[in-house]
This record gives structure tokens, C-alpha cells and sequence, in this order.
């Protein structure tokens, strides 16, 4: 009988080697849950003053011991300067400090905005009405507009190793990029769509602009201490695309990621939710070191005996 810490484990596991028990590494994903755990109201957990996020995995890890440690989740900061005035069923209300200016939070959406903004139209993903680029020209300009600092050098950086310090033994895993659903939720659900379907290569070609600061990130998240990149591209499933567009399109765009994971030193996983079970054959030559599938989707079963 052999002992592992759990972050040997992790890494034994994904790498086919005999494990001393079966990891245990859920993915929690949100504020959601762990707000609940570290006793302070989910308005403070979203847009407080402190950074929440290794309260949350402190008390992620308190509760489940799991043997991965995943920061999913930081405080917007915008309660910064703001007092707690009153509250009712559905609503907080805060006062700028500074201004006077009443803010006011809803409890089930989670939104934070000024009182007398309540009621005008939000921006949302869903992009209905937009027109995608039709030409680089046009796609390079919409990413100056949107990204403009994707050419810029990196700024200098020092390392942050907070998080390996406090789990030494676990194996620690980053959130890095959804290459499809980051444009999408940019461009917008529906022009996004639109693009991939009439013109897929200059669809590629602006995720790909956006993937600029990956080698920089994936340098910087080694030298943080961390284990593992995730990628989850929420959208790149049969739900939404065809098998064949995903292989020619998408999935060249994913292997970038597990690549630049590989160039230094990091495992790499990947997370398409929804259904995947007709892009299994691709995503298993992408090169990375471990799959992670939902159980059950949109009606449709994935049995995790059928994915082996």
C-alpha cells in the first residue's frame, strides 16, 4: 500500500500511471455554490471589496477535499466605496459614498447598477441585429475596437504563487481560454453563428487574433505554481456546430491551447460541454493529456463507458 498527496495523484492519473485511490476533482463553476460556503451575502462574494476567490476555495477545500484546487471565480470590486442602505425581496440597495448615488443589486440576477439605470436595455451576448465582419479588413478593425491592446508587449510580471503556497499538495488547475465561446460572447451568440456558418475561416481567423496573449498567460500561469491549463469552450459542441465544421475550424483553434500548455511544462484538459459524442474521434487527437464530458445534456445521454 502507497501514499499519494493529491496532487501526485492528479498527475499520475492523467498520465495513465497506477493511483494509491481514484482522484476526486468536481468542477465547480460559479459563485453560486461557494458563496453559501464562506457565510457572506452573494453580493459581497460578486462585487465586494475583498477578494474572494481563495475564500471560496478555501472553503471549497474545507468542505470536499477534492485533489484539485480550481479559481474560477473574483469579486468585480464594484461595491468599492459603497454602504449597505436597505434591503426587500428582490432587491439590495447601496449609496456611493462619494456621490450619494444610489446602486441597487437584484438578488436573483446578481446585476449591480445604478438606480436610475434600472429599466434601459443591457448589453447581452446574444448579438441579435449585428452584422459580422465580411472581410479581415473589417475583422481587424472590429478587434482594435474590442481588443485593443491584443499587440501590445506584455507588461512585466511577478510571479503570484499565492495559491501553491496555501495547497501545496494539491493540484492546482487554471481556467485559460473558450477560444469559441470568447468571440461569441464578444461579436455576439447569433453574428458569431452567422459568421461561422458563411464565411468559417475568418471566423477562425479573428478567434485565433484573440488567442494573442496565450503563450504570455500559459508562461505566466507556470510560474504561479500552477499544474494545469482547463479549457472549456462552452459552445463547441453538436448542439450548436457540425462535427465536420468543429474538425476543420475549431478544433485546429483548440489544440493551439493544449499545445502552448505543453511548451511550458503544464497539463492541459479539455471541457466542451454539451453533446460531443460526434466529435470524440477529434478531440481525442487534439493532444490533450485528459477529456472531461457532461453526464447528460440537452435530452441527449453520454455515457462516460462509451467515451473510453
Amino acid at each position: 500500500m502507497f501514499f499519494m498527496t493529491s496532487r501526485e495523484r492528479m498527475i499520475a492519473a492523467i498520465e495513465g500511471r497506477n493511483t494509491d485511490q481514484i482522484p476526486v476533482a468536481p468542477y465547480f463553476w460559479g459563485a453560486e455554490y461557494g458563496w453559501k460556503l464562506v457565510g457572506k451575502p452573494i453580493w459581497e462574494v460578486l462585487h465586494g471589496e475583498e477578494d474572494m476567490t481563495l475564500a471560496i476555495l478555501e472553503a471549497l477545500d474545507e468542505r470536499h477535499g477534492c485533489d484539485w484546487v480550481v479559481p474560477s471565480h473574483s469579486s468585480s470590486r464594484m461595491l468599492r466605496g459603497k454602504s449597505y442602505k436597505r434591503e426587500d425581496y428582490s432587491h439590495v440597495y447601496f449609496v456611493d459614498e462619494q456621490t450619494g448615488e444610489e446602486w441597487v443589486f437584484h438578488k436573483e440576477g446578481h446585476w449591480l447598477i445604478q438606480a436610475d439605470k434600472i429599466g434601459e436595455v443591457r448589453g447581452d451576448n446574444l448579438g441579435f441585429g449585428i452584422e459580422p465582419p465580411k472581410n479581415r479588413t473589417e475583422a481587424d478593425d472590429w478587434l482594435k475596437q474590442h481588443f485593443p491592446h491584443l499587440e501590445e508587449p506584455p507588461q512585466p510580471y511577478k510571479p503570484n504563487r499565492r495559491f501553491r503556497e496555501r495547497f501545496p499538495d494539491r493540484f492546482l488547475c487554471s481556467i485559460t481560454i473558450a477560444p469559441f465561446a470568447g468571440l461569441a460572447y464578444a461579436l455576439g451568440f447569433e453574428p458569431t453563428l452567422v459568421l461561422l456558418h458563411t464565411d468559417p475561416s475568418l471566423c477562425a481567423y479573428m478567434i485565433e487574433r484573440t488567442m494573442a496573449h496565450v503563450p504570455i498567460y500559459y508562461s505566466r500561469l507556470a510560474s504561479d505554481g500552477f499544474d494545469c491549463g482547463l479549457m472549456c469552450d462552452s459552445w463547441a459542441s453538436a448542439d450548436i456546430m457540425s462535427p465536420d465544421t468543429y474538425k476543420n475550424w475549431i478544433a485546429p483553434l483548440h489544440k493551439i491551447v493544449s499545445d502552448e500548455l505543453h511548451k511550458v511544462g503544464l497539463k492541459s484538459v479539455m471541457y466542451n460541454t454539451g453533446n460531443v459524442l460526434p466529435m470524440l474521434e477529434t478531440m481525442a487527437n487534439l493532444g490533450y493529456d485528459a477529456i472531461s464530458v457532461e453526464e447528460r445534456i440537452k435530452g441527449v445521454e453520454i455515457d462516460i463507458k462509451e467515451v473510453r
